[in-house]
């Protein structure tokens, strides 16, 4: 323990040469505020998506890059919403059981657009369904914020129950969505939670295939949908596929495994069904 202790006055400079006390209240603060951000600071750079880009450079891994600058150029930014909900998507990569969040808001008065926004969590894929009216028992709601976010700072949100799950989507109806940076903490699910009782289902999209420009299909020659199904279970981070009952170029099954953006990444399709998986 004495050794831990001074290897921390080592690498903080908490010498006493100047004459100054650090007090052990002030370290252990400190060192609490680095575990509190231990969950948080392991979602740094994960895969994201928005809804759409506002300009060059204003893309949605800034929300995850680890920066705290709040100025314009430093956040992500979409463009005014048409048809569908303002919305960012972060991949966690696994599943983990989400407690709160933290949000930092911009600087200027544009910061006055992040207001009356959701944030929800899902075990599956959730693209498809951003533009539809979601129903609470596809998604676990984390947190409802109807307020107007505080400028330059962060809003702080406690989840109203544990949500579990992959995708932590964060949506904002009302205007252009811009978010400095956004921290999630939880703990990551191990199976062994009393609290959930999963059963995994294939979902389908008949006539639809994923054709994501950015995401580079796994292809596989399998004897039917539950080899294709058994695949993608035992593949590291697929979260949905592409089958065909007849073969194309030897292909009839396609193992995605990138977030399927619902504008943006889907072909209509006779020969093929997307499926994807949902607890």
């Amino acid at each position: 323990m004495t050794f831990m202790w001074m290897k921390l006055l080592l690498f903080f400079g908490f010498w006493n040469i100047d004459k100054k006390v650090v007090t052990l209240a002030k370290l252990l603060y400190f060192i609490g505020e680095i575990i509190f951000h231990v969950f948080a600071f392991s979602f740094w750079n994960k895969p994201t998506r928005q809804a759409s880009e506002y300009g060059k450079g204003l893309i949605s891994s800034n929300a995850v890059d680890g920066s705290v600058m709040n100025d314009n150029n430093s956040c992500s930014h979409t463009t005014y919403p048409t048809d569908t909900p303002n919305w960012l998507m972060v991949d966690l990569e696994a599943e983990y059981e989400i407690t709160s969040i933290k949000v930092l808001n911009r600087q200027d008065k544009a910061g006055d657009r992040l207001r009356d926004f959701t944030v929800s969590v899902w075990q599956y894929d959730p693209g498809p369904h951003i533009k539809y009216n979601m129903v609470d028992t596809e998604y676990c709601i984390c947190v409802h914020y109807p307020n107007t976010a505080e400028r330059g700072t962060w809003t702080n949100l406690t989840c109203t129950k544990i949500c579990m799950g992959r995708f932590v989507l964060f949506v904002n109806n009302l205007d252009y969505l811009s978010i400095c940076e956004l921290e999630i903490f939880g703990d990551i699910y191990n199976g062994c939670s009393t609290r959930y009782l999963s059963e995994m289902n294939i979902k389908k999209v008949v006539g639809k295939r994923s054709s994501s420009p950015n995401c580079t299909l796994l292809p596989y020659e399998v004897a039917n949908v539950y080899e294709c199904i058994h695949q993608c279970l035992q593949m590291n981070n697929c979260i949905s596929f592409n089958y065909g009952p007849n073969l194309i170029n030897t292909v009839n099954c396609q193992l995605v495994r990138c977030f399927s953006h619902p504008k943006q990444d889907f072909t209509v399709d006779s020969d093929w069904i997307w499926r994807y998986l949902s607890h």
